[in-house]
């Protein structure tokens, strides 16, 4: 049985500086713990997400994946700082199914599910046996410090972490929570960060886990040799006055896997504005539990252009992961909501795009409707993505992974149509509503869902969101 390691010395340092700012700020003069309080701030949300899957099954029918209608609400407390230096964040919220269909996965990430997502595969469960539950969660609780006139700012406790391209965080309407600390510094264009934790939580989980080197449903047969201690990472990103901006970003899980992140960046006075990026994101892995051959990647080529009411997106990604997975994560840890990256491509049509080899391009158009509809608020797109040349992976009699040669080349498609409309003032002011509509096509569904390891039979997806803020 591997023990749990101690924190490493930056971590020490940033806890340090938080236990003794506290020390500090136990009493305070009046003059200086009135920031505290002053510049405080309340702030509270209602959230409601409808959501109808139906996706192909082997005789080529559609058939329920997700069908529910989940209600959420938070509030967050954001702290001053005492004597301008030290100050306190809370978040939690709560969740509640308003409708759950039995026929669909329990899973749908909106309510909150089995602590230990491995119960769920151990235990053999249905959705009637473990339904999605209802409940409140913490999602932080840290104490924060700032130095040098806020230039340097760090936290630790229950909070959430970033570092370019390497860490973040899962997202429902409310996000992941690490339990860790980060150190930030702000120097003009430069901005630099390390941050390190030792456990996490999804936001569909009530408590957070230590990380895993496996997927949950490995976890059982792979005991206590399978956990991983911490992750830590570390970043930097650096803006010229020209709009040219650098970032970089490396992390690591103890013992299993390294990962890598550079973005370049530029915008262009082109009609109202052309920004366009590379982005490169490498994971190496490494012990008993490798997935990887070599360095998987994930690269990217991203545009965006603004013109009068209209916004355009056109991008591109390849991917290259040999090993096991057979597809690129983007996290320090293999197991899905066990960690998260800081991948920053999202087209919001269904499939990762990332198997072995694939190619993808993603085209799409925005419209704001204020001229349309004769009222502010409105704003409607549509977007297609489609990609090719995803390959499957085989492993030989020696251990190695290879393209398998019997194996065909995978091509997988989407439609995506949005509308939503933004209320733009009264008591709903703020208030959001939007409609998403995906139709995912996968070109081969005759080899069934996960004949690549990441992609699904054709679906048809819909969504609806409300998302509300109280005026507090």
């Amino acid at each position: 049985m591997r023990k749990r390691s101690h924190l490493t010395t930056t971590a020490l340092a940033v806890a340090a500086a938080l236990g003794g700012g506290l020390a500090a700020g136990g009493y305070a003069p009046p003059a200086q713990a009135a920031g505290f309080i002053d510049d405080s701030d309340v702030s509270a949300n209602l959230f409601y997400f409808q959501r109808n899957r139906v996706r192909k099954n082997d005789d080529g029918d559609y058939v329920t994946s997700l069908n529910h209608g989940t209600a959420q609400a938070n509030v967050a407390f954001t702290s001053g700082y005492a004597a301008d230096t030290v100050g306190f964040d809370f978040s939690a919220f709560g969740a509640h199914d308003l409708v759950f269909d039995e026929s669909s996965a329990p899973d749908h990430e909106f309510a909150f599910f089995e602590d230990e997502y491995a119960e769920y595969f151990e235990e053999g469960c249905t959705a009637a046996d473990c339904p999605p539950e209802s409940g409140v969660s913490i999602s932080q609780a840290a104490a924060k410090v700032k130095f040098l006139d806020g230039s340097v700012k760090a936290k630790a406790g229950l909070t959430q972490l970033s570092v370019p391209g390497v860490i973040g965080v899962n997202w429902s309407y409310q996000p992941g929570t690490y339990r860790g600390a980060q150190v930030e510094g702000n120097f003009d264009n430069l901005y630099l960060t390390y941050a390190w934790a030792d456990e996490y939580k999804a936001p569909w989980y009530k408590r957070t886990a230590p990380f895993s080197a496996v997927k949950a449903w490995n976890v059982p047969s792979a005991g206590d040799d399978a956990e991983v201690d911490f992750i830590h990472g570390v970043g930097a990103r650096y803006s010229f006055d020209n709009g040219f901006g650098i970032q970089a970003g490396y992390g690591e899980a103890e013992d299993l896997s390294q990962s890598y992140h550079l973005k370049l960046s530029d915008d262009y006075d082109v009609l109202d504005g052309l920004d366009v990026s590379y982005q490169f994101y490498g994971t190496e892995t490494e012990g008993e539990f490798s997935y990887y051959e070599d360095m998987a990647w994930l690269q990217a080529l991203t545009s965006k252009l603004r013109s009068g009411p209209y916004t355009f997106r056109a991008e591109f990604t390849a991917v290259e992961a040999e090993g096991a997975e057979g597809n690129y994560l983007p996290r320090l840890t293999r197991g899905y909501s066990n960690s998260q990256g800081g991948l920053e491509i999202w087209w919001d049509a269904r499939s990762d795009w990332n198997e072995h080899n694939e190619k993808a391009v993603f085209l799409g158009v925005w419209r704001d409707l204020d001229d349309w509809v004769g009222a502010p608020g409105w704003n409607a797109g549509v977007s297609a993505a489609y990609g090719w040349d995803a390959t499957k992976q085989m492993q030989t009699a020696d251990g190695d992974w290879v393209d398998d040669p019997d194996a065909p080349t995978g091509e997988e498609s989407a439609i995506n149509l949005d509308l939503s409309y933004k209320v733009q003032e009264g008591n709903l002011k703020g208030t959001l509503f939007k409609l998403h509509y995906t139709n995912y096509n996968n070109h081969q569904d005759e080899l069934g869902s996960w004949y690549y390891p990441n992609m699904f039979q054709s679906e048809h997806d819909v969504k609806f969101h409300i998302i509300m803020p109280l005026n507090i």
